[in-house]
């Protein structure tokens, strides 16, 4: 999934930047910017674009912030210019507590710092953050073209805490332009999708290394804890029916009555019994009801776990309850559509749990007796009129 914010380079956040969504593009019909439901805490404010969280032992959770940017470098002209910098960062929350325990991460975005693409998942084992960074104008030769400062765009690096001094454990994008696992599936370079794409943005520790989504090049795949990576499922692209003014939005003639929409992984956790599970974004034009939970058992056949689903953010397991995140659950062109958080009972029933409050929510998981979400996960800290935080809802009203 091609996503342009500057033509020649491309894509700042997978699903932001497709749509060209910007401040001006937040939800109204929850009042945006006011205080959240009372049955969401807001934890911490004045998050950096806080994407996926994980969580800790203790009630610990660690929030991922993609950053807004920076003055060194810039691609583009206004208003659609990306200027690079190092204000991605790890922050640390619990209890009382709040501090960034990395900082100095690679990120890109508009000068006002919405649209920002950097640091996009985190987990922690032994003292040291394992950080997966999202990659941007991807070429033939798995490269990009933002500069120096974007040195670490599409890998998976291990630091120690403070000033980020990245160790790099693998490059997604060269995997992709060497294996290319979908062939380049999806409505092709017509519509500005080459067939060579990356943009990882979720992972979790599974069997000794990781799994990773790439959510542009449509794969899961696994890290081993020897270095080695392979494919564990690739998921499909279906033909959806396209209106006319859909087609005119994406620069597709108005006579294109169908487009191939690509699953675009956005999401991946670890099931109770022992199963990958992964949330599709989807492409465009990101129809309501069109994303679907894939159930991945290496070896064996992907299954459809859960359909009729919209523009899943992320997921986590409660128990043996799924719970699915929806970054816009009216899809990403309706401009008033709030999002949602949705549990999915063993049986398959299902339930809304919260939706007013969320705006663009980006990142989800369950510590201790609470379920956090990176709330306002589109927004910088500052600047942009709204402000990313992180919010938390008991599981007890989540059951």
């Amino acid at each position: 999934m091609r996503r342009g914010l500057v033509p020649a380079a491309a894509a700042l956040l997978v699903c932001t930047a497709a749509l060209g969504l910007t401040a001006a593009h937040a939800p109204r019909a929850d009042g945006s910017g006011a205080a959240a439901p009372a049955h969401l805490q807001v934890v911490a404010s004045g998050l950096n674009n806080p994407r996926k969280i994980f969580a800790a032992p203790g009630g610990v959770v660690y929030v991922t912030e993609a950053g807004s940017g920076g003055r060194d470098s810039c691609l583009g002209r206004a208003p659609n210019q990306a200027c690079m910098g190092f204000t991605g960062s790890i922050t640390r929350i619990g209890g009382s507590s709040r501090r960034r325990v990395v900082t100095h991460l690679w990120s890109g975005a508009h000068r006002d710092g919405t649209q920002a693409e950097g640091p996009a998942a985190v987990v922690v084992r032994n003292g040291r953050y394992y950080v997966l960074f999202q990659d941007a104008s991807v070429n033939a030769h798995g490269r990009n073209g933002l500069g120096p400062d974007a040195a670490t765009a599409g890998d998976l690096i291990s630091t120690p805490p403070g000033k980020a001094a990245p160790s790099v454990l693998v490059n997604l994008a060269a995997f992709e332009a060497a294996r290319n696992p979908d062939h380049g599936a999806g409505p092709g370079a017509k519509l500005g999708n080459p067939a060579i794409d990356s943009d990882p943005y979720a992972f979790v520790p599974y069997r000794g290394g990781f799994a990773v989504v790439d959510a542009a090049a449509n794969d899961l795949l696994w890290l081993s804890p020897s270095g080695r990576l392979s494919v564990l499922a690739v998921f499909p692209t279906r033909r959806e029916p396209l209106t006319k003014s859909e087609a005119l939005r994406l620069g597709a003639p108005a006579s294109t009555t169908s487009i191939a929409v690509q699953a675009v992984p956005s999401s991946v956790a670890v099931g109770p019994d022992g199963a990958l599970y992964v949330g599709e974004l989807t492409g465009a034009p990101f129809a309501p009801g069109s994303a679907r939970v894939w159930r991945v058992v290496p070896g064996r056949k992907s299954t459809v776990f859960a359909s009729g689903l919209t523009t899943i953010s992320d997921l986590a397991f409660d128990g043996r309850s799924l719970l699915v995140l929806e970054i816009a659950s009216k899809g990403l062109y309706a401009p008033a559509s709030s999002g949602a958080l949705i549990r999915i009972a063993p049986g398959g029933d299902r339930k809304v749990v919260a939706s007013t409050g969320l705006v663009f929510p980006t990142g989800l998981a369950v510590a201790g007796n609470s379920i956090y979400i990176s709330n306002f996960g589109l927004f910088p800290a500052r600047g942009a009129g709204k402000h990313g935080e992180l919010v938390r809802l008991p599981r007890a009203l989540a059951s």
